[in-house]
């Protein structure tokens, strides 16, 4: 995975925000990195055989992100890829993705890194079910909600529908585009835990001024401001 430069860590807070919130009417914004380990995979055989360690298994892989994404995709009825990464599962290199249903209902799909083939397909998981089963990030929950605690039911509606906007605006790209985003906010992620407690809280302000710049955008808007960041990558 390419590495970012740390001076360019401050140029696309909003689109870690924009990532993390992709399914906010549906999910914790923090259970989107990790809803992966909350369903159990059953014996899969893949065809890239993993026995070492590492950070960075990109050159192993036969197959690039969009295409797996495109796999998952198909794999569910009217579905959306918001999420992938590349990972070990059972000694075997596959993409994990997180893919989006109607009504908001979430499918793990595990797509083979060789030769693309959708190993395993998770059940779908509803917004109600997701919040109330053992798996619920209560404590991020909590987070969410105080964030919003002083706005009024009308305003906080308006949120509400305004997230659900930068949902349908990531939707709205590309697979390749997608693909991209999620690529370089993995290279973000990895950078963001290495800063010092200082650090991390000064990026979060900057985020959150940048996501209110964004928010009260149309979806058109919203959608170009992150086509456009994507072809600055």
């Amino acid at each position: 995975m390419t590495k970012i430069p740390k001076s360019k860590i401050t140029i696309p807070l909003m689109i870690i925000a924009s990532i993390f919130t992709i399914t906010a009417l549906s999910y914790s914004p923090n259970d989107v990195s990790a809803e992966y380990g909350q369903f159990t995979i059953p014996e899969i055989t893949g065809t890239i055989v993993i026995t070492e360690t590492s950070n960075d298994y990109s050159d192993k892989a036969q197959i690039v992100l969009s295409v797996a994404m495109a796999v998952a995709e198909n794999s569910v009825e009217n579905g959306k890829a918001l999420w992938g990464k590349l990972d070990v599962t059972q000694g075997f290199l596959v993409y994990k993705i997180g893919v989006l249903a109607n009504d908001d209902i979430f499918h793990k799909v595990v797509v083979d890194a060789g030769n693309g083939e959708a190993l395993y397909v998770s059940d779908g998981v509803s917004k109600k079910d997701w919040k109330h089963s053992k798996h619920s990030d209560k404590e991020s929950n909590k987070k969410w909600k105080d964030h919003y605690a002083d706005l009024s039911p009308e305003e906080r509606e308006i949120k509400k529908q305004q997230w659900s906007e930068v949902k349908d605006a990531f939707f709205a790209l590309s697979l390749d585009e997608r693909a991209k985003m999620i690529m370089y906010f993995m290279s973000m992620k990895l950078q963001f835990e290495s800063l010092s407690d200082e650090e991390k809280e000064a990026k979060k302000i900057e985020m959150k001024l940048m996501m209110e710049e964004l928010l009260p955008l149309s979806v058109e808007e919203k959608t170009q401001k992150l086509r456009e960041f994507v072809k600055s990558l």
